[in-house]
């Protein structure tokens, strides 16, 4: 793996500032802290964060944030804009980092205890998070569930879209306070996260406006949007009208009805 070219440095975070600079420029870093001139040993994911570990120890972490991408050979077009880091692999297949937001950023690791330490931060991860982690992670919690399913440290790889829809199929409404919802309503939001999570991977991801997969192919998942993106149109398990607005700084949508809310 090479190391061609770094854009932005601001973008390559640390272990004690994760999200890097988002105000002036930031120093550049060594060029093998980015794993030039390494070789590959694995890959790793929890959430929205892939790991990339090289032989000797070192890793580098790519928090992808909001739009954060990953692209690999003829997706990664060399006029493309926004992609800030890119390497080359096999001496001729390019990968790069985009993300035109800037919400993502790289984070150099030097060794494996030193990811896992940072990942602890993270919450469980959404494919495989248990009725009983969810639980104790939301029952002292005293804001918006929906807030609190956007919140990494309480389940990692939720992003807006997954949360609106896994609500929809526990029925619960996303200003419910979290430490108010029953031990039964968290085991079925559980098991739909779950369900959300595995059902967006088979269908490729949500492509919206920018999303691609690495190899650059668009998703498939919003055509089985239940409710994300449909405000104003009918649920399709009541047929009452979808109601929506911006929760907790994000755009959201439910059912009044299927996700009646609950007043204490």
């Amino acid at each position: 793996m090479r190391l061609d070219r770094v854009e932005r440095y601001d973008i390559v975070g640390s272990l004690t500032h994760p999200r890097g600079q988002r105000s002036g420029r930031s120093a550049a870093v060594a060029l093998d802290e980015l794993l030039d001139d390494c070789v590959v040993d694995c890959v790793l994911r929890k959430g929205k964060q892939i790991a990339i570990g090289a032989q000797g120890g070192r890793w580098l972490i790519i928090r992808l944030g909001m739009s954060g991408q990953m692209l690999f050979g003829r997706s990664l077009d060399a006029k493309l804009d926004h992609v800030h880091i890119r390497w080359t692999i096999d001496t001729a297949t390019p990968l790069g980092f985009r993300d035109a937001r800037r919400f993502g950023s790289v984070i150099p690791c030097r060794t494996r205890d030193e990811l896992d330490a940072h990942w602890q931060k993270l919450g469980p991860d959404a494919l495989s998070i248990e009725s009983g982690d969810l639980l104790n992670r939301l029952r002292s919690r005293k804001t918006a569930v929906k807030a609190c399913l956007l919140d990494q440290q309480v389940v990692a790889g939720i992003g807006n879209i997954y949360a609106d829809e896994s609500l929809f199929r526990a029925c619960v409404h996303p200003q419910t306070i979290a430490s108010t919802l029953r031990r039964e309503q968290v085991e079925l939001l559980a098991e739909s996260v779950r369900d959300v999570m595995k059902a967006a991977i088979k269908g490729g991801g949500t492509t919206l406006r920018d999303y691609r997969s690495p190899s650059g192919a668009s998703g498939s998942y919003q055509s089985e949007h239940l409710v994300y993106g449909r405000r104003g149109e009918p649920c399709r398990t009541c047929g009452n009208t979808l109601v929506g607005k911006r929760l907790v700084g994000r755009a959201s949508v439910w059912c009044p009805t299927c996700q009646r809310r609950r007043i204490k």
